[in-house]
């Protein structure tokens, strides 16, 4: 054997980023035809049957891969940012995310995988604010999550591109954004709470995007933990995907001293039973930092373990069963072994269950304590083993400008990628993390923005960018590469006008396409910044575009009339987070007003407005005219359903015009000598739009309406431009408002609160009373999580309840149940306030 040793020079690379050389040494190598390859550095010897898996294994040495039968070489660590993203194959990418809620141990086991890959030297720990994917100041310094962290990670000769996500659902963007580029996740479940109120909404999001997941049920060394409860939990409301299936039990040695895999609450977690080797694993050699796992025979023959091994026997009989409904390959193995299920190999299982997980059939149950460094390692290894890689993946689907749908492939030439992240570097400037879905995105390449351009009219051009650098990412820190291959993430240097949803596409590529953007959830909650001095003013301006360009759950206006910037986005949390990094990221000097809701205006309910404006005036001695007429109607909040409420605007725009909507008013004039029909349509939702940006009683933004361009009357191409057609546009919706029945409406949120049974009459009369909420019911609950009609251990209250009065519900709750109350809240809509609250708020905010 020959042993390459890898200088990682602490002047340019850490020596824990010496990982992603793996990838690159395999690729290198093969093509001597090597009868064998074996990187320690990030591999532990691979899970196979009980005959031939060895005793132990420890963590891999981050600095050292062996090689056999390959001549001695020195390299240099740096080497691996040249070929590492490059170079593998997409069958061992799996692109995977972290997710749950808040508090579950997110955070704490990414820290252990990179410990255990050999990415770091030491444990991170989110209490010393030592770890490496929550890197923000504000994230050390409160210990959770707010941005989300990708790292590349290598565990088996497969690359793991591992992003961790906040767990708060003031951060769920951060959440959304991942999951749409992801193949695959590792929901992370509090063996104690269990099943909590963001683990529904991370859960319901990865249904939207049909994500294979595995689950970790976490925290097993607590008392109070229980295992078969949360999964119990999980098949009861974590609905809209697969079945659990368990591949793991745990092992607690109880009170008597008795080894069982149930301590009903109490015991002492010790390891974890593999159903599929009938092995047990414990973590006693190195149980400080858990880097050596020890597996052995679980055998009857050991009196010891007598309880553990009859309770791995019927759960294994139990998983193969439950694959049997969803996978035949493995009914054909257990036929082939006469129908005896402690013949079926592991590796047949591992297979069926690897077909299940990926066809959403059913979700791959694990459990350990991240905390105690147990059962970490098995997490890695299921990555691998159930989850999808690229090649495995639906592929990508984009939609034509004739509204048209096509599949992007993988093996397709034709670079396709979506930026799903944008963040601010002070040293780099904007950097656009993309997902390259088929293709390769070469450094110093021109890319077309799709979709985008600048300009209107005949002056519209569309926006090509250079990328003039491409990044491989490490959290905050980043290494260059010549190129991201298909099925990788990485990040763009040099792109100013990208954000968060758009396609990139080649600047020579003729498709006219655009990937599924990212729904972006409007925001509820505002607060005014003011700048210290008119000198801070344009520092201010150029800081909030950065952040909102960031996060773009976040969106600034100004009022016209007080000249008053607000910033509005999802929550409290969020609104003082955002503040907190203008001023101590972006160094703006400026005052920050109190967390206020976000209002909206709209058009009395039931009412139809059209009118017909004509637009003749001279601008800079050019002549314009041209004639628009419109149709404006307001949406019922109930009928509008999940499209509007969830729209970042709430409004909908039809402009799009057909020949027979125009009206040519000179005879002999001919409609190709004017622009073309796509440019006149655009600059009318322009002009629309324009004007719905700003209402007519305190200038909030119009919600909860439908404009629709009925007529465009053209005179001459000189005048009749587009635009003439915009500003005509723009004035007809001013005028239907100076007319119209006007209201304004509130953000009203569908509350779910949890609360012990003697606490559910003070809870619902403050949610009626206080709160001027409408309670919808009251279920039951079990201590499983399940809803029950016959007991009364829990209850979750259903309500909807305007936004201002579930300002600071948070430690109110808190005090009312003495904290052991949890609630969750999404947006139901915007809703009419009543005429006396209206009133109200527009002295408040007029002043007068």
């Amino acid at each position: 054997m020959v042993v390459y040793l890898i200088k990682a020079s602490t002047m340019h690379c850490s020596p824990f980023k010496v990982c992603a050389l793996q990838s690159w040494l395999i690729t290198r190598i093969s093509s001597k035809s090597l009868s064998s390859v074996s990187c320690l550095a990030h591999t532990s010897t691979p899970w196979k049957t009980a005959r031939s898996y060895p005793s132990e294994f420890s963590r891999p040495c981050p600095t050292r891969i062996h090689l056999k039968n390959t001549n001695s070489c020195l390299f240099s660590a740096s080497a691996h940012s040249q070929h590492s993203s490059a170079t593998i194959d997409p069958q061992f990418i799996r692109n995977l995310g972290i997710i749950a809620h808040i508090d579950a141990g997110k955070t704490t086991t990414t820290e252990r995988m990179l410990y255990y890959v050999g990415y770091t030297k030491r444990l991170g720990n989110v209490d010393e604010g030592s770890t490496v994917t929550d890197y923000l100041k504000t994230e050390k310094e409160r210990g959770i999550t707010i941005q989300s962290a990708c790292i590349p990670l290598a565990w088996k000769n497969h690359r793991l591109n591992l992003i961790d996500t906040p767990g708060h659902v003031d951060f769920t963007i951060e959440v959304e954004r991942s999951l749409r580029v992801l193949d695959g996740a590792v929901c992370v479940l509090d063996g104690v709470a269990g099943v909590e109120a963001q683990t529904e909404t991370v859960w319901a999001q990865s249904n939207r995007y049909s994500i294979p997941r595995i689950a970790f049920v976490n925290k097993l060394d607590r008392d109070g933990a229980s295992f078969k409860n949360t999964v119990h939990a999980m098949s009861k409301r974590l609905g809209g995907w697969g079945k659990p299936a368990i591949i793991q039990l745990p092992i607690f040695r109880n009170g008597h001293g008795v080894l069982v895999t149930d301590s009903h609450g109490g015991g002492k977690l010790e390891g974890i039973v593999d159903l599929l080797t009938m092995e047990r694993l414990d973590w006693f050699k190195d149980p400080s930092s858990g880097g050596v796992v020890t597996r052995s025979q679980l055998t009857l023959g050991e009196k010891e373990w007598a309880l553990v091994y009859e309770d791995a026997v019927k759960y294994r009989n139990m998983l193969i069963e439950t694959l049997s409904e969803m996978d035949d390959g493995i009914v054909n193995v257990f036929l082939e072994c006469d129908g005896d299920h402690a013949q079926v190999p592991a590796k047949e299982i591992q297979n069926a269950c690897r077909r299940a997980t990926i066809s959403g059939q059913a979700v791959p149950v694990l459990c350990g304590a991240s905390f105690r460094n147990i059962g970490v390692q098995p997490i890695l290894d299921a990555i691998v083993n159930y989850l999808p890689s690229p090649m495995d993946a639906p592929s990508a689907i984009a939609t034509l400008s004739n509204g048209s749908q096509q599949h992007i492939l993988l093996k397709d030439p034709n670079m396709t990628a979506l930026a799903f992240k944008v963040v601010h570097d002070s040293s780099r400037g904007p950097l656009v993390y993309v997902r390259v879905y088929s293709g390769t995105l070469e450094s110093r390449s021109i890319l077309h923005i799709a979709g985008s351009s600048t300009g209107i009219g005949r002056d519209c051009k569309p926006i090509k960018e250079r990328a003039t650098k491409l990044l491989e990412l490490y959290a905050d820190d980043y290494d260059e590469i010549p190129l991201i291959s298909a099925g990788n993430i990485g990040a763009i240097v040099g792109l100013k006008h990208v954000k968060t949803g758009d396609t990139l596409l080649a600047s020579t590529d003729k498709r006219a396409i655009q990937l599924h953007s990212i729904p972006i959830p409007p925001p509820v909650f505002v607060r005014s910044c003011e700048a210290e001095s008119i000198s801070s003013e344009k520092a201010m301006a150029a800081a909030l575009e950065s952040l909102c360009r960031e996060d773009p759950s976040l969106t600034v206006t100004v009022n016209d009339e007080t000249g008053q910037t607000l910033l509005s986005g999802m929550g409290e949390l969020h609104l003082e987070i955002a503040g907190e990094r203008l001023q101590e990221v972006y160094n703006v000097k400026c005052n920050l007003g109190k967390v206020e809701i976000s209002y909206r205006e709209t058009l009395q309910a039931g009412q139809t407005y059209s009118h017909e404006m004509v637009y003749d005036s001279q601008v800079f001695g050019k002549h314009f005219k041209c004639t628009v007429e419109l149709e404006m109607e307001s949406i019922d909040n109930t009928d509008a359903g999940e499209s509007i409420s969830l729209a970042t605007d709430g409004i909908i725009v039809d402009a799009r015009l057909k020949e027979h909507q125009i009206t040519l008013a000179e005879d002999g004039r001919q409609l190709t000598a004017f622009a073309p029909l796509s440019e006149l349509s655009e600059a009318a939702e322009m002009g629309i739009r324009g004007a719905l940006s700003r209402g007519p009683i305190l200038g909030l933004p119009v919600s909860q309406v439908s404009v629709r361009v009925k007529q465009v009357s053209l005179f001459n191409p000189e005048i009749s431009t587009p635009s003439s057609v915009r500003t005509a546009a723009y004035n007809c919706v001013r005028a239907i408002f100076q007319t119209a029945d006007k209201r304004i409406i509130e953000p009203v949120m569908d509350l779910s609160v949890r609360v012990a049974n003697q606490y559910v009459g003070s809870i619902t009369k403050d949610l009626t009373g206080t709160r001027k909420g409408q309670v919808l019911g009251v279920n039951a609950m079990d201590l499983d999580g399940a809803d029950s009609n016959n007991s009364s251990e829990k209850h979750v209250i259903h309500a909807r309840v305007p936004l201002a009065g579930l300002v600071g519900y948070s430690s109110q709750l808190r005090a009312l149940t003495a904290g052991t109350g949890e609630f969750l809240m999404a947006l139901h809509g915007y809703e009419p306030m009543s005429h006396d609250k209206e009133e109200l708020l527009i002295r408040t905010m007029r002043g007068y």
